[in-house]
C-alpha cells in the first residue's frame, strides 16, 4: 500500500515523524541541524543535476552545436525552481543558456556577472576533473563544474536553483514539531524507521548507480524496479536517458570513423589505424603493405549515367574489397573514387597477392545498376610494402609511394598493380 502513495506524501509523512522525535530533543538545535542537512541534500540534489546534464552536454560542446546545447538545458523547464542555467565553451563563450519566466531581467543579469566572477577566481579548480564550486544565500542555490572530453575541460555549466522548497520543507518541519504530541512520539519512532527506510533506499539505489556511470562512464547500467510510484517513473526515466546517450555515442562513434555511403573506414580512421600499424610494425621488425587504389574511368560512370549509380559503383567495390581483403586488414574510402588497403603484416608478396585478388575480384565483378543492366568497372593499384625503420617515419612517405606507384598503374594502361 505504501509503494503507491505519491514521493510527496511519502516526504511528508517522513518530515512529519522526524519532526516529531525531534520536538523531544531540543527545538532549536533540531531546527538548525534539519537546515543544515536539507542545504547539504538540496545542493547535492543540484549537483547530481549538474552531473547528469554535463554528461549530455559533452557532445554538443566537443562538437560546439549550440542547437544541441540549448536543447538540453531546455529540459530543464520541468523543473520549476531551476532560475537560470548556462553553458560556456573553454574560451568562455556561451554555447548555450535557459532562463525561467519567473526571473527579472535584473537578477538574470546579476547571475550573469556572478558567475564570470566565479569563473575568473576559480579557473585553476576549474581545469581539475572532477571539481566543482557551489553557493548558497537565502534565496538561490548554485553549482559550476568544468565538462571535460577525454580528460581535457572544453566548457563550463552553471545551474542555478531558488530555495524556495528548502525553506517550505523547514517551515513544514516546524509546524509540524509544533502540532505533534507527546504522546504519539513511541509510535512515531516506529514509524519514523520504517517510512525512512522506504523513502530513502530507491534514493540512495540511484545516487549509487549515477555516481557508478559518472565513474565508469559504463552506460550500459540498468536500473531495476517493479515500483508503481514516481520511483518507478524515474528509474524507468534514467533507464531511458542512459539507452539515448548510448544511442548517441555509437552514432557519433560510427559518423567520426566511417564512411556514411560505403561502410568503410574514413580518411581520418585510416590515418591513425596507420599510424598504430607503423609503431606496431616498427617495434616487431615486421613489414607493412598499402594498396592504393582508383576506380578506372569513374568520371565517364558519373557523366554517362548519374552519380545514383556513381554511388552504386562506390558500395560495390567496397563490397569486393572487403570480400577480398584479409580479415585483419583495414579497407578505407580515401575519398571520391579512391580507396586505401593496410596490410597488417604485409610481406611484398602478401601485398602483391592481395592487391591482386582485389584488381581480379572487381574485373570479375559485373555491377547491376538497374534490373538487367550491368557495369563493367576496372581499378588501378599502386603497391608499397617495407619494414618502417622507426616509430617516427611519417605516413606521407609510405602514402606517397603508393600513390606514385598508381599513377604508374594508370599510365601502363590501367587494370593493373605496381610495386613502388
Amino acid at each position: 500500500m505504501l509503494e503507491r502513495i505519491s514521493i510527496r506524501h511519502k516526504l511528508a509523512i517522513l518530515l512529519g515523524l522526524s519532526a516529531a522525535l525531534a520536538l523531544l530533543i531540543s527545538s532549536v538545535a533540531t531546527i538548525y541541524s534539519t537546515y543544515l542537512s536539507e542545504s547539504r541534500a538540496s545542493l547535492r540534489v543540484l549537483h547530481q543535476l549538474t552531473d547528469v546534464i554535463s554528461e549530455n552536454m559533452r557532445a554538443a560542446l566537443a562538437f560546439n552545436d549550440a542547437d544541441s546545447a540549448r536543447k538540453i538545458l531546455a529540459s530543464l523547464q520541468a523543473d520549476p525552481h531551476i532560475l537560470y542555467a548556462v553553458v560556456s565553451d573553454d574560451r568562455g563563450q556561451p554555447l548555450g543558456e535557459y532562463r525561467s519566466t519567473q526571473l527579472p531581467s535584473a537578477q538574470e543579469d546579476w547571475f550573469r556577472r556572478h558567475l564570470q566572477n566565479n569563473i575568473n577566481s576559480n579557473r585553476e579548480l576549474l581545469r581539475r576533473e572532477g571539481s566543482s564550486t557551489q553557493h548558497m544565500d537565502s534565496h538561490t542555490m548554485g553549482v559550476l563544474r568544468p565538462v571535460f572530453f577525454e580528460g581535457k575541460p572544453i566548457g563550463t555549466l552553471a545551474i542555478i536553483s531558488d530555495t524556495q522548497q528548502l525553506w517550505a520543507r523547514i517551515q513544514e518541519f516546524v509546524l509540524m514539531q509544533m502540532g505533534v504530541s507527546l504522546l504519539a512520539l513511541l509510535t512515531l519512532m516506529l514509524l519514523s524507521f520504517k517510512l525512512q527506510s522506504l523513502f530513502t533506499r530507491p534514493i540512495m539505489g540511484l545516487i549509487d548507480a549515477m555516481q557508478q556511470v559518472a565513474r565508469t562512464k559504463d552506460y550500459r547500467t540498468t536500473l531495476e524496479s517493479r515500483r508503481q510510484d514516481e520511483f518507478g517513473n524515474l528509474y524507468a526515466g534514467f533507464n531511458a536517458m542512459l539507452a539515448d546517450i548510448r544511442e548517441r555515442d555509437e552514432r557519433l562513434s560510427r559518423l567520426a570513423t566511417t564512411d556514411s555511403l560505403t561502410g568503410l573506414a574514413n580518411h581520418h580512421q585510416a590515418m591513425e589505424t596507420m599510424q598504430n600499424m607503423i609503431i606496431r610494425a616498427e617495434r616487431k621488425g615486421e613489414s607493412l603493405g598499402v594498396i592504393m587504389l582508383d576506380i578506372d574511368f569513374f568520371k565517364a560512370v558519373n557523366d554517362r549515367h548519374g552519380h545514383p549509380v556513381g554511388d552504386r559503383v562506390l558500395q560495390e567495390i567496397a563490397r569486393v574489397l572487403q570480400a577480398c581483403a584479409r580479415e585483419y586488414d583495414l579497407v578505407a574510402r580515401l575519398g571520391g573514387e579512391e580507396f586505401l588497403v593496410l596490410c597488417d603484416g604485409g610481406t611484398r608478396e602478401i601485398t602483391v597477392a592481395v592487391a591482386e585478388r582485389i584488381r581480379t575480384g572487381i574485373e570479375q565483378h559485373p555491377i547491376e545498376y538497374q534490373p538487367g543492366q550491368f557495369l563493367q568497372v576496372t581499378v588501378s593499384l599502386g603497391v608499397h610494402a617495407s619494414v618502417p625503420q622507426s616509430a617516427e617515419q611519417p605516413l606521407a612517405s609510405m602514402i606517397k609511394a603508393a600513390d606514385a606507384a598508381l599513377y604508374r598503374a594508370k599510365a601502363a594502361g590501367r587494370n593493373c598493380h605496381v610495386l613502388a
